[in-house]
This record gives C-alpha cells, sequence and structure tokens, in this order.
C-alpha cells in the first residue's frame, strides 16, 4: 500500500479491495478495518468489501464491484492448493478470474508432491517427501519463534497435515500440494502465462530475510520465472505470477 502510494509513475486513485472467505467472516472484516485505518495515511480513496461463500462454486462476477477501467490484481495465497480436491471450484474461479478482465495474479503455494490418487504412492511420498517437507517447516518455525504455546500449534498443524495426506481419503483429504510445474501446466488449460518477478520485489524479499537472525539459512531460488522460499535447500514455497494470454 506505501509502495503503490509514493510510486512516481501510474498513481492510483482509488484502492479497492475485495476480499473473498469461507472460513472466517469476522477476521477478513477485522483485516479491513486495519487496513482502512492504515490508508487514512496516503493520499487516495480506499474500500474494503468481504464476498462470504460457503463454497468457492458460488463465486460470481458480480461479487466484484468493478469499473471497466479499473485494474485486477488477485493475491492468491495458499488457497488454490485447498480447492485441488474441488475441481468445480477451481474452474469456476478460473472462469470468474478471466470474466473481471484479471491484470495479475500472485500465486503462493506449498512446493510439494502430495496429491498421488493411490494410498501406496501417498503413504511412499509421505516418507521420502512430505515428513522432510514438515520436519524442514518444525525447524524453520522453531528458529524463527520460542515458546511452548506455538510449539504446540505448530506441532498440532503439522500433525494434521500428515494425517491428511496419509490417512484422509476424498473430499476430506484436504492437504494436496503439486509442485509450481503442475500448477504451470494448468493455468496453461485455461490460457493463463506467467510473468517473470520484477527485480524490485525479490529485493525486497531479501532484505526482510536479512533483519532476521536465522535469515541466512532461508533460501530464494529461481525456479524459470518463479521464486521458491526454502530452507537451508529445500524448497518449502513457490511465489509466481501470472496474467492471461
Amino acid at each position: 500500500m506505501q509502495g503503490i502510494a509514493e510510486r512516481d509513475t501510474n498513481p492510483i486513485v482509488q484502492l479497492k479491495i475485495t476480499a473473498v472467505e469461507t472460513i472466517d467472516k469476522l477476521r477478513s472484516e477485522t483485516t479491513g478495518k486495519r487496513l482502512k485505518s492504515f490508508a487514512g495515511y496516503f493520499n487516495f480513496a480506499f474500500s474494503y468489501k468481504v464476498v462470504f461463500l460457503s463454497d468457492m462454486k458460488d463465486l460470481r462476477e458480480e461479487d466484484f464491484d468493478i469499473e471497466p477501467e479499473e485494474g485486477v490484481a488477485i493475491n492468491a495465497s495458499f488457497m488454490l492448493g485447498n480447492l485441488i480436491s474441488k475441481p468445480g471450484c477451481l474452474k469456476n474461479l478460473m472462469t470468474v478470474m478471466r470474466k473481471i478482465n484479471l491484470s495479475i495474479m500472485v500465486v503462493s503455494e506449498v512446493e510439494g508432491n502430495h496429491n498421488s490418487p493411490t494410498f501406496v504412492n501417498r503413504f511412499i511420498e509421505a516418507l521420502f517427501s512430505s515428513l522432510r517437507h514438515y520436519s524442514t517447516i518444525l525447524l524453520y518455525l522453531t528458529a524463527l519463534q520460542k515458546g511452548v504455546a506455538q510449539d504446540k500449534k505448530n506441532s498440532m498443524e503439522n500433525r494434521e497435515g500428515i494425517h491428511s495426506i496419509v490417512a484422509a481419503e476424498g473430499y476430506e483429504r484436504v492437504t494436496r500440494s503439486v509442485p509450481i510445474s503442475v500448477w504451470r501446466a494448468f493455468f496453461a488449460r485455461f490460457g493463463l502465462v506467467e510473468l517473470e518477478l520484477s527485480t524490485a520485489s525479490v529485493y525486497q524479499a531479501c532484505l526482510i530475510v536479512e533483519q532476521f537472525s536465522c535469515g541466512k539459512s532461508c533460501t530464494l531460488d529461481t525456479n524459470s520465472k518463479c521464486i521458491l522460499v526454502g530452507w537451508k535447500g529445500t524448497p518449502l514455497y513457490s511465489i509466481s505470477s501470472w496474467k492471461f494470454n
């Protein structure tokens, strides 16, 4: 928000944020109040709206109040992976994004391979991939945050993720992480092309990492046009940007 307010080219007149929520409407509304308070420091109009849905398949173009001359950016942060078990929802989301004339979409997802349809393959993945992934997450969380309560919370979240991969089936198997190569193939089916992340954004990410005492253990590697965020060389997350061709 501060960056777009201070840029010299293409100054904005109004910033509109629409939060699409399927779980916790109150949390999104609270976030909106904080953002509105912060926006008061800058010289542009600001509005915030929450669209609460019981299911992403109910999302419609009409849920967004978009004027013809407005540019549209989507921040899809760790939400597309939750829809892998619901292909109809993913397809509907892609359709709506095309209708609202998307300018850019930034996607952050877990960089993993935990989506085999058969139990045996998933169990092997859990032994050689998933456990390594989650153990690495625990290592960097331990380095970043100290405290018994936080450790218990992190252990519970990781336990649920591993249980979902190994023991759950159907819609109950919500943890279905796939690598960036799979997302590239999926997005290509809908006419999305990958954009290279700007040098400025990568530089900013490096500056943030350097602020932490354990920052040297965090790795930022390029994979074609995206960035892989890792811990001591193990990729954990991918960050990529897309637009319709």
